[in-house]
């Protein structure tokens, strides 16, 4: 009995000694994808840059953590960078601005026009409303400027001008984009220093601003060299666009059926556009769409029809079901179900029989030329049990095909549902 009290106090004083080791252990030490040898060399070989690199314990454990953990999100923003990457740069030029501020925008977002923060800031620079609006971007029910890469780069290249105008050093504008300048200048004037990396030895920058510069470094000198780094990314080419000027009120699915390309494209292109659809409080408005289709484009979309079809589709209630599941499942309102089946309240019970208001949308390409009946589209009801690989057997079509005729991202298609089907395809 004495033997077994030894060990139980014995383990009470080693555990937390032993617990403590295994917390302070760097969780990359005992990765071999980047070797200390390698980041010696890292210093030996640093990549020219128009912004002072600083070779510290900070940025290469980045280097470290971009290259192992996050090593799969990293190569996506490799091949996310081809497409801004030319444009980014040349803009930053114009405001006689360091290019390499460009890396700014793969640590915001990875080069994302959709990426939303918690903060609320979204684009691939991450501006906040009140920022955005500041440095000129619109940003309504329509439109959100902010996830426009071109506009949203001049207007942090203005943003970016200001703060090194009053800071007078790249890692301070740096660290204020992502802290405020309020926030670095209170930090300046507390401690009496300007030196980025003195400042990072006190509490009161935020951690996530002392890392962000150092963030930074890492992904510039790894994007600046790939392959060292063992990456083999090929980076996705330049969007390559024209502008054209389309009415208001129009359907970027519209724009893809008459352009020949994929929806997701266009949207891409277009990423301020919130709604998909151009503000119809507007008479014309400017759409990217590919380059050299623009004319084509122009004449097409004047031979595209929408079809709106109002339907009512019986839905039984299953145990532990909700109003709010129910009307999100068939995409249509809480108001306008209970309205429909003239409900008071949200309560439902198990076998009850819901009416489901669905409104279905179909895009038709109406060609001005007489058709014969092979070429003319079918519209077809799905039946219980349909899917949509049977659907596109049946018919002969390919399932990528069926999917942009109806403008449909996933695979799940519901009974009642009116699909348009061009047989001769």
């Amino acid at each position: 009995m004495k033997k077994l009290w030894g060990l139980l106090l014995i383990f009470l004083l080693i555990g937390p000694v032993l617990a403590f080791q295994k917390r302070e252990t760097d969780p990359f030490d005992r990765d071999e994808n980047i070797t200390e040898e390698r980041l010696q060399l890292i210093e030996e070989e640093l990549p020219p840059s128009d912004i002072p690199i600083t070779l510290n314990e900070r940025v290469e454990y980045f280097i470290r953590y971009f290259t192992t953990k996050k090593r799969e999100v990293f190569a996506r923003w490799l091949a996310r960078s081809g497409r801004y990457m030319p444009m980014i740069k040349e803009i930053l030029r114009s405001y006689g601005l360091p290019e390499d501020l460009a890396y700014l925008a793969m640590i915001e977002s990875g080069f994302n026009p959709f990426a939303y923060s918690r903060a609320g800031a979204c684009g691939i620079w991450q501006f906040i409303r009140s920022t955005g609006r500041k440095y000129g971007l619109k940003i309504n029910y329509w439109v959100d400027e902010r996830r426009d890469p071109e506009k949203a780069t001049h207007a942090a290249a203005r943003y970016l001008l200001d703060l090194y105008q009053e800071f007078e050093c790249w890692h301070l504008a740096s660290a204020s984009y992502n802290a405020g300048e309020a926030k670095v200048r209170k930090a300046i004037k507390r401690y009496g220093t300007k030196d980025f990396w003195k400042l990072c030895r006190y509490r009161y920058l935020k951690r996530e601003t002392k890392n962000y510069v150092p963030k930074m470094i890492a992904a510039m000198i790894i994007a600046k060299n790939p392959q060292k780094f063992g990456f083999d990314v090929d980076p996705y080419p330049p969007l390559d666009y024209e502008i054209i000027e389309v009415p208001g009120g129009t359907d970027l699915r519209a724009v893809a059926l008459a352009s020949g390309t994929d929806y997701d494209l266009i949207r891409l292109l277009n990423a301020e556009l919130r709604r998909g659809k151009t503000p119809p409080t507007m008479t014309t408005y400017p759409v990217k769409v590919p380059f050299g289709k623009g004319e084509e484009i122009i004449s097409a979309l004047k031979k595209i029809r929408f079809i709106y079809v109002r339907q009512t589709i019986k839905h039984r209630v299953r145990r532990g079901e909700s109003l709010y599941r129910i009307a999100s499942y068939y995409g249509v309102s809480v108001r306008s179900l209970k309205r429909a089946n003239r409900l008071r309240n949200s309560k439902l019970y198990p076998g009850q029989i819901l009416r489901i208001p669905v409104r279905t949308q179909a895009v038709l390409y109406v060609s001005p030329q007489p058709v014969s009946p092979a070429s003319r589209a079918l519209v077809y009801r799905v039946k219980p049990g349909d899917s949509l690989w049977k659907i596109a057997r049946k018919f002969g079509v390919r399932l990528y095909d069926l999917k942009s005729w109806n403008n449909l991202r996933g695979n799940t298609i519901r009974p009642g549902l009116r699909l348009i089907i061009w047989p001769e395809a």
